[in-house]
């Protein structure tokens, strides 16, 4: 957690970017979760006296209404002098393809996003909005993470951003970042932390319901939607196979030879499309399909590893953990909706 601002008793400003199809839910959502730390602020007392308020509004480039989501609209002000953070909502879509689209339509909020960087101590993203502020520039040479389903394409498009895909939210200096979805939720305690300090920030979590061990988003990570938008014909093709048979016991050699290609020639133009290896793309999948198994069946651990592909129980145990940040007993604990044996 970063240290409490410095803010002597002035309240604490805060912009929410606002912009044509950003996402209602989480637009609205982050306004709110500003307005429960106020009423969170009012319940805590310490000894140096009452933590400063905040005051939040929506901005945008137009002074008119902003269209967002599913027609929902929003009230913008005119953009003040100083903010103490800016946070930039995402751009709702049904696919990424649908977003990526509309990303390409939004040239002139990158530019206004790059002048109110200026004249903010904090520019915050959100899931697909952290694009906008990585098309915008303002991500280069800190460390970020994004939603899930957009990794690869945006380590690809941004290579001077210092991803780490897995982190539910990272705070480097003046650049915050969450994954997707509710990770807003996150990311606004961690701004109410930073500004107010922990008790405001434990109070607001209690009142809004949100457990705060969380600091992954790797347990709801699913690998094979990359797959669907990649140009390189070979590589789309054994993602593909690798997508209908990562149950099976095969290697990425066996699948290599059978499509007349070296392992290290694939190797190249896996990382290429996707900015991971066959083997590592093959083991997403596996996970995947492991965490499924762990939600929806009873079947023993030992029945999840055989159909995964695995004979070693314990090596896809440690790589289980390694990549979902919880062992398979916690995850089916947590998330099971059968009950389950021992894994």
């Amino acid at each position: 957690m970063a240290k409490t601002a410095n803010l002597s008793s002035r309240q604490v400003e805060i912009g929410v970017f606002a912009y044509e199809g950003c996402s209602a839910w989480i637009t609205a959502g982050v306004l709110e979760l500003f307005a429960i730390a106020n009423t969170a602020i009012g319940s805590v007392s310490t000894q140096v006296g009452t933590p400063p308020g905040f005051r939040f509004h929506a901005i945008a480039r137009t002074s008119r209404s902003v269209r967002g989501s599913h027609g929902v609209r929003f009230s913008v002000d005119r953009p003040r002098r100083r903010y103490d953070a800016i946070i930039v909502p995402p751009l709702w879509g049904d696919s990424r393809r649908e977003v990526l689209g509309r990303l390409g339509r939004l040239g002139r909020e990158c530019q206004m996003l790059q002048q109110l960087a200026c004249c903010a101590s904090i520019m915050a993203g959100t899931c697909t909005g952290t694009t906008l502020l990585a098309k915008a520039s303002l991500l280069d040479g800190h460390r970020a993470t994004t939603c899930w389903w957009m990794i690869d394409w945006f380590r690809r498009e941004f290579p001077n951003v210092i991803l780490t895909g897995d982190k539910l939210v990272v705070s480097d200096g003046a650049r915050w970042t969450a994954g997707a979805g509710a990770a807003y939720l996150h990311l606004g305690l961690g701004l109410v932390g930073h500004f107010c300090g922990e008790r405001v920030l434990a109070a607001t979590a209690r009142l809004m319901l949100i457990e705060r061990r969380r600091g992954s988003q790797s347990p709801f990570i699913e690998a094979g939607l990359a797959g669907r938008d990649i140009a390189d014909a070979k590589v789309a093709r054994m993602a593909r196979f690798l997508e209908r048979n990562a149950g099976n016991a095969l290697t990425i050699g066996e699948v290599c030879r059978d499509m007349n290609l070296s392992v290290r020639s694939m190797t190249r133009r896996f990382h290429a499309s996707l900015g991971v290896s066959p083997l590592s793309y093959l083991q997403s999948l596996r996970i995947t399909r492991a965490k499924r198994l762990l939600e929806q069946t009873a079947v023993s651990f030992e029945q999840v590893v055989a159909d995964c592909g695995y004979e070693d129980v314990s090596s896809f145990r440690k790589l289980f953990s390694r990549q979902v940040g919880m062992t398979p007993r916690e995850f089916r604990a947590r998330f099971g909706t059968a009950p389950g044996r021992s894994s």
